[in-house]
């Protein structure tokens, strides 16, 4: 999942470039790219909450350590999943529209400035949730 959303940030960066170069069918589809690996993101992460709730880890139990752990997990993975499908919708929207002339090149910045702001708080949850909460030995 780390991967999609940093391969995301990349293809919004070359969506931006596109754009200031002028360029709409690039722009367009490096859009699509980005909201792609934001869509790619969702699913993997929904794979991994069914895993975990078929492990039989719920928001007040964790069979493996502390029943907060389940809490804390779904709710600040959840609360980035539901940020990232904004911005999924957030950039079809902006490169429709930017595709028609309705949107400048400012707009696609504006919307990759989000973007990267989601992979950034995801570079904050995914050493909280995942690596400080494995056991050691």
């Amino acid at each position: 999942m780390t991967g999609v959303l940093l391969s995301s940030s990349l293809t919004m960066v070359m969506a931006v470039r596109a754009s200031k170069l002028g360029a709409v069918s690039s722009t367009f589809g490096w859009l699509f790219a980005t909201a792609a690996g934001g869509i790619l993101f969702d699913i993997l992460h929904v794979r991994e909450w069914l895993g975990l709730i078929h492990e039989g880890v719920r928001l007040f139990s964790n069979p493996w350590g502390t029943p907060l752990f389940g809490a804390a997990f779904f709710s600040l993975t959840g609360l980035h999943m539901t940020h990232v499908t904004i911005g999924v919708v957030y950039l079809i929207v902006v490169a429709l529209g930017f595709r028609r002339s309705k949107f400048s090149a400012e707009d696609v910045e504006v919307s990759g400035l989000y973007w990267h702001f989601v992979d950034l708080v995801w570079m904050f949850i995914f050493p909280l949730v995942y690596l400080m909460s494995a056991k050691l030995g």
